[in-house]
């Protein structure tokens, strides 16, 4: 069945496609009059129709039937370190199949690639491709994408359970941490950039009530390995 995302109310009785979407459909993904075709809105809604109009700029589809699913028991937000350009596209896309809930990218000591300055165009693009993996994977909720200039300018008192990747002695496994930290709400895991952490970073988590996570027993992650490795186990162990 086709895939295409629409951010405005489904309860229509026909549906009109913006020129992008409808290109998408129409004109690559070659779906044609009478095609099956599920509409997501990035909120959970997932509206099942049938293409009446395959036109690529501005498909209509007939809206027959609507459903809502329910959020993750224990949403998930991944605290990443902002690596080079196509590593954090790929971490986007990962993310939003896995269905994490909201990507923080922030700047670090150690960071390589600096964002400011461009920032306006680099989250329009991880928009888009959070857009991209919703439709082919078929997660219903869009995560919410933002971007700091530096670890200490988020607010990390709404999350429940803090984790970060990291290398040190006081380290644990995961799943060692959920068993003695079962968590209640949502759970933030904090990823470092290739450089990782610098000690001030790494002691500003600790003190923001972060636990250290060991996430291969003997390897060293790339970054963007970890992130994507991390999240995976996460929503393994508390969404299933």
């Amino acid at each position: 069945m086709h895939k295409c995302f629409y951010e405005y109310d489904m309860e229509v009785e026909i549906l009109e496609l913006s020129q992008s979407e409808s290109h998408h459909l129409c004109d690559v993904m070659r779906a044609r009059v009478g095609s099956a075709v599920t509409v997501l809105n990035g909120k959970g809604f997932q509206a099942y129709g049938t293409l009446v109009v395959a036109d690529g700029k501005c498909a209509q589809i007939r809206i027959e039937n609507i459903g809502k699913l329910e959020p993750f028991k224990h949403p998930i937000t991944l605290l990443q370190a902002v690596l080079k350009s196509s590593n954090n596209d790929y971490i986007v896309r990962e993310a939003t199949a896995i269905g994490t809930s909201e990507i923080i990218f922030f700047e670090t000591q150690n960071t390589e690639c600096r964002l400011r300055g461009k920032i306006d165009n680099k989250l329009l693009r991880w928009q888009q491709t959070a857009i991209e993996a919703c439709k082919q994977s078929g997660n219903p909720f869009l995560p919410k994408i933002s971007y700091f200039e530096k670890l200490e300018s988020i607010n990390l008192l709404p999350f429940g359970l803090k984790l970060f990747g990291g290398l040190g002695e006081s380290s644990q496994p995961i799943r060692k941490v959920l068993s003695s930290h079962l968590p209640k709400s949502n759970i933030c895991m904090a990823i470092g950039p290739e450089g990782d952490f610098s000690p001030s970073e790494y002691a500003y988590l600790e003190k923001n009530g972060f636990i250290g996570c060991r996430l291969s027993q003997h390897n060293v992650l790339r970054s963007e390995t970890a992130a994507i490795y991390a999240l995976s186990v996460l929503d393994q162990l508390t969404n299933f």
